[in-house]
């Protein structure tokens, strides 16, 4: 039997299924409510902590960068202060590097023949190395560093400037084999007039870790992007220098893209949604104070609502193993209710098989159910007795049927012996009748040529079949008026007999000849 045809044919199971269906209903528009607040409230939670953690990063960043601003300042101060000793800038650039472990390295440059006596290139430059920090006189013919952006850029604006991160070029001198960026001030003599650039560098792998370990979700990454939109942080690497933000949307225009990209390059804070080989992708951003960059933390949207989708996962595996055990309960509750319906059916099915004195159990339940078993068991009594006076009326009715029919037979052989009598009286009654008719034929005829004697013979033969004619007259007259078939029989059995015919006729036939 399958579901289907159980839940058909048993009452319990319907109701239930109904119940099932009223409280799935029920259950599906709570939880599509549920869950609808609590995407909201998943989703305002995943940014609140999205935002908290770029926040965090960035505060990171910045107080680090900040601490880089102001170690630069204070040594920018005591360079400018002794500005006439050469030898001492060495000092200056190991110093701020010993006292700030962050700083990758230091470069105090001046303009070429600032100092005379030290030549065309004059550049005290200190970095971070396996063996300590190592300090050389940086420039030469190959590396004519007052053409670099580290000093032409702050040196022409007379401002501190922090530059796009870049890789050092062979200078001939220390090794350096890492991406930095540097915060870079523009160094003045007594009279003010800008002589040289101070330079204190990061070392990119150590802004990229900074940056990359803010990962507020499990999949989640982070970028930075520079000044012109260039990824100066970027989980895959190649697209690092050589790619903007905008070069996806050379190939396939992307608003939404664009839009984020030219937000971020203005400074703008906030978060977008964007759709990248069709997943969708939560972009929060917000730009650095000092440097002109922005940082932005990169959320799959699965990510951020995975909460909700095991929240979602967990509700629907108890919402359905609930309603499958309230099935079951409910048929287990119902098939107990409904139990004296069974009873009533099958009792119902015996009295309609011919057996109307089930005895149908009570029940002490008030409800509408008890009600039907106590209307039940008087309709089955009131049906026992209906049938018992049913049978005693048929009986009476078969007794008289057998009498009626009794009297129809008697009735029936009542006629037919009548029908016998009168048939028996009609044919002796057939001879006298002759006999007469031919005696007063013979006297029409010779009643001249006739004697007296014998005259008076055929009248006495015509009175004497008269009298039997008029005895067989009065014999019928009074079976017509006794009517029963014993006392014809008695009535017809003193009718003239045949041989009392047969004298009649012979003398007739003798009178005849004479």
């Amino acid at each position: 039997m399958t579901i289907i045809q159980y839940i058909r044919q048993s009452l319990a199971a319907r109701l239930s299924f109904w119940v099932i269906v009223c409280m799935t209903a029920l259950f599906m528009t709570a939880l599509g409510i549920l869950f609808y607040y609590s995407r909201i409230a998943v989703k305002e939670e995943a940014i609140e902590k999205a935002t908290r953690t770029l926040e965090g990063t960035l505060l990171h960043v910045e107080n680090t960068l900040h601490e880089v601003e102001v170690a630069a300042d204070n040594m920018k101060w005591q360079v400018e202060q002794h500005i006439d000793a050469p030898d001492s800038m060495f000092t200056f650039s190991r110093t701020i590097l010993e006292q700030n472990p962050n700083l990758y390295g230091c470069s105090v440059a001046f303009d070429p023949y600032f100092y005379p006596e030290k030549g065309k290139y004059f550049s005290a430059y200190s970095c971070h190395s396996e063996n300590g920090i190592e300090t050389e006189q940086e420039g030469n013919d190959l590396y004519e560093y007052y053409c670099m952006d580290w000093y032409i850029i702050p040196y022409q604006l007379e401002q501190p400037y922090w530059v796009e991160p870049f890789r050092e070029y062979d200078t001939g001198g220390i090794q350096v084999d890492d991406v930095i960026t540097s915060y870079c001030q523009p160094i003045h003599s007594h009279e003010g007039k800008t002589v040289g650039v101070l330079s204190v560098d990061l070392s990119l792998e150590w802004f990229s870790h900074t940056i990359t370990d803010a990962k507020p979700f499990p999949d989640s990454y982070s970028i930075v992007l520079g000044k012109g939109g260039t990824f100066i942080v970027h989980p895959d690497s190649t697209k690092l220098f050589y790619q903007t933000i905008f070069t996806p949307t050379l190939e396939q225009p992307d608003t939404v893209l664009s839009n984020l990209g030219y937000a971020m390059l203005h400074g703008e804070s906030g978060y977008k949604v964007l759709n990248r080989d069709g997943k969708d992708l939560y972009v929060f951003y917000k730009p650095f104070r000092h440097t002109g960059w922005s940082v932005a933390i990169v959320c799959p949207e699965k990510d951020i609502f995975e909460p909700y989708n095991s929240l979602q996962r967990s509700l629907m595996l108890i919402a359905v193993i609930g309603l499958l055990l309230l099935f079951i309960f409910c048929i287990l509750i119902i098939r107990r209710g409904v139990r004296p319906l069974k009873q009533l059916a099958f009792s119902a099915q015996r009295i309609a098989e011919g057996n109307y004195e089930e005895k149908v159990p009570d029940t002490p339940r008030q409800d509408e159910i008890g009600h039907l078993q106590h209307s039940f068991s008087l309709m089955q009594k009131a049906l026992a007795q209906h049938v018992a006076d049913l049978n005693s009326t048929t009986d009476t009715l078969t007794q008289r049927g057998q009498d009626l029919q009794k009297a129809y037979e008697q009735a029936k052989e009542a006629d037919r012996v009548k029908t016998a009598f009168i048939n028996n009286m009609t044919d002796q009654m057939a001879h006298p009748v002759s006999i007469i008719a031919a005696e007063s034929d013979l006297l029409r005829e010779g009643y001249t040529t006739l004697a007296p004697e014998e005259m008076t013979a055929h009248v006495d033969n015509m009175l004497e079949n008269t009298e039997a004619v008029t005895h067989l007259l009065n014999q019928l007259l009074d079976a017509s008026e006794q009517g029963t078939p014993s006392e014809l029989t008695e009535v017809g059995e003193t009718a003239p007999s045949e041989e009392e015919n047969a004298h009649l006729s012979n003398e007739e036939t003798t009178q005849s000849h004479d």
